[in-house]
């Protein structure tokens, strides 16, 4: 499978800005990208990334939903904070 918000790549590298409230019990990361990403006519270089099964933990790698955002979320849970673009709801990560 080759989601179209990839385009072409095989990964995007970032750095974790900061953790903010998640949708569940669990921190949502919000990582600057070395180089955005256009998907649906959004462009930028900010993503969200929300553990995606009951139970998961930050650790080395794991499966994550990722909202793409052409602005820096406030530390705010995802209903009460402007959203981003959802673009995949099981992308991995991994530490590096």
């Amino acid at each position: 499978m080759e989601p179209k918000w990839l385009a072409g790549h095989d990964y995007y590298l970032g750095t974790v800005a900061e953790f903010i409230p998640g949708q569940n019990q669990n921190p949502a990361a919000v990582v600057k990208l070395d180089n955005a990403i256009t998907f649906d006519n959004v462009s930028g270089d900010i993503v969200v990334l929300e553990l995606r099964y009951v139970g998961a933990k930050w650790k080395e790698k794991e499966t994550v939903h990722i909202e793409l955002c052409d602005f820096m979320p406030e530390a705010a849970s995802w209903k009460t904070r402007k959203q981003g673009k959802w673009v995949e709801s099981h992308a991995s990560y991994a530490k590096l």
